[in-house]
């Protein structure tokens, strides 16, 4: 037998790895998974937190030495080898493999606090299609009488900013 046949395995099974069709589906593919929300939400945010104008001098430095650096790196690595985040490593030596590993870790823990953000946002966003916004009054479940503004809210009243 053929080392890829199996008794009783049509060969229309075993498909080749899908390759990408055009120059621009690929590109259009990297810049869909490395363009996100927090690229438009949370880069304003920490420009004010961190100095306004003045953050965009170290962000452009280490943009140009290892942002871009790692991800044609990361690119033409995934392109070169055909393999996944893994298994690219291992091609290029076995000892490298761990490196892999520990991508795919970060990547895990970045999906977990993504999840959490893409929860509240939708918590808030459902919460809102109620006639009366859930944290509009006092008379809640998790309120505990000891918030600042919230303990001289009379009950069943709608609180207002004290300012």
């Amino acid at each position: 037998h053929h080392r890829n046949h199996e008794p009783g395995r049509a060969s229309s099974e075993l498909k080749e790895r899908g390759k990408w069709a055009t120059k621009s589906e690929f590109i259009l593919s990297v810049a869909g998974a490395i363009i996100g929300l927090g690229n438009v939400w949370r880069f304003p945010y920490l420009c004010y937190k961190n100095g306004g104008g003045a953050f965009f001098i170290p962000y452009v430095l280490f943009l140009g030495t290892c942002g871009i650096p790692l991800f044609v790196l990361e690119t033409a690595l995934g392109q070169y080898t055909s393999q996944g985040g893994i298994m690219c490593w291992r091609k290029i030596c076995p000892l490298f493999e761990g490196i892999g590993y520990a991508g795919q870790l970060i990547l895990f823990y970045g999906c977990i606090s993504y999840m959490v953000i893409l929860a509240w946002a939708f918590l808030y966003l459902f919460s809102s299609f109620s006639r009366e916004m859930p944290w509009a009054t006092c008379d809640n479940t998790w309120n505990t009488g000891t918030e600042i503004f919230w303990a001289t809210c009379p009950k069943n009243k709608v609180w207002t900013s004290p300012w």
